[in-house]
């Protein structure tokens, strides 16, 4: 009896601490969040710090204050570039939103029109002819929330502060999580290490190069092709490129939706350049970028970036990708240990 009342208060002990774990997690979401992605920078700014040590035998502090100056110079001068050109063509389809809802109004109930004729559903119907109202209050809610830019602000210089301190400290805190491993395991623990350096530090630098050249060349595209705010939508097309599989589509909705103006191209044209500018970036694009990392199915891919935007928004659609790939590798490695090799082996 004794035993069992003292297994019972561990197992209540055990969930309260879980809760507890939880509940402390999510109270530092924030924190985590921001941690994650100076992480992520520091990922894509340490090669070049390993360069400047070995090629001009600099010291490492010189080496890592001279790459976040160079950080801190493409910061400054990709906001000095972006932001005005992007606030105006925000402000003027900000002016031209009325005219463009009016449009996809009238296309709305062209369409409702021909679903009374085809005899579908009256829900079906109303969803159609609310479709307009739904998509306006999503742009209201959309323009409230550039509230939240000073927010961002702030979170922007922490973490500036975190890529400094963690690119500084980056090579001993790596040492310092092997050295906790038993001395047995620490060949295990460099592996894993070595993976997740590829698998994280490769698919960021790897799709930032993606969608940098996705981002312009669909920006020039378009530019080309005679639609407004191409700088806008090739911003997004670049951001959104992040997201592998999913992303691309993303980012053609507000270019299909603009393209039933008058003023602009039409829509099959719009479609059709975004469907090529995919295809050459699946074709060529990510399997030489990406060609070593993402080996995993497109099915995983994507079950992958629904949970983890379910569990951490985009930052999580984003990390999904090389964390699923690092509990690949982590379990190919696992199958090639002893453990899982036939006796006679």
């Amino acid at each position: 009896m004794e035993k069992q009342w003292a297994f019972a208060f561990r197992l209540i002990l055990l969930l309260f601490l879980a809760i507890g774990a939880i509940w402390l997690l999510y109270s530092i979401a924030w924190i985590i969040g921001l941690l994650l992605i100076s992480i992520l920078i520091v990922y894509i700014l340490y090669p070049l710090l390993l360069y400047l040590k070995s090629k001009f035998r600099l010291s490492h502090g010189l080496a890592t204050i001279l790459v976040f100056i160079v950080f801190l110079l493409f910061c400054i001068l990709l906001i000095s570039l972006l932001i005005p050109v992007v606030y105006i063509e925000a402000a003027e389809l900000a002016d031209n939103f009325p005219h463009y809802l009016a449009r996809f109004q009238e296309y709305l109930e062209w369409f409702s029109q021909q679903t009374v004729k085809l005899d579908v559903e009256e829900e079906v119907r109303n969803y159609f002819l609310n479709l307009s109202e739904n998509l306006h209050q999503a742009f209201e809610y959309l323009a409230e929330a550039s509230l939240s830019l000073i927010g961002g602000a702030i979170d922007f210089f922490i973490v500036l502060f975190l890529v400094f301190y963690i690119l500084y400290d980056f090579h001993s805190i790596r040492k310092q999580l092997i050295e906790l491993v038993p001395l047995a395991r620490r060949p295990f623990a460099e592996e894993i290490v070595s993976i997740i350096d590829l698998n994280v530090g490769s698919f960021i630098r790897g799709s930032l190069l993606r969608c940098l050249i996705v981002g312009i060349v669909t920006g020039t595209v378009l530019y080309i092709a005679g639609m407004p705010y191409a700088m806008l939508l090739g911003l997004l097309a670049g951001l959104f490129n992040f997201i592998l599989y999913i992303g691309p589509y993303i980012a053609a909705v507000p270019a299909v939706l603009l393209s039933f103006s008058p003023l602009t191209p039409s829509p099959i044209v719009v479609i059709l350049i975004y469907i090529v500018i995919q295809t050459l970036d699946g074709i060529l694009l990510a399997p030489i970028v990406l060609g070593r990392i993402v080996k995993l199915k497109p099915i995983t891919v994507i079950v992958a970036i629904l949970a983890g935007g379910k569990l951490a928004g985009l930052l999580g659609m984003v990390l999904a990708v090389p964390v699923a790939g690092i509990i690949k590798s982590i379990l190919e490695v696992i199958k090639r240990s002893p453990a899982y090799q036939e006796p006679n082996e």
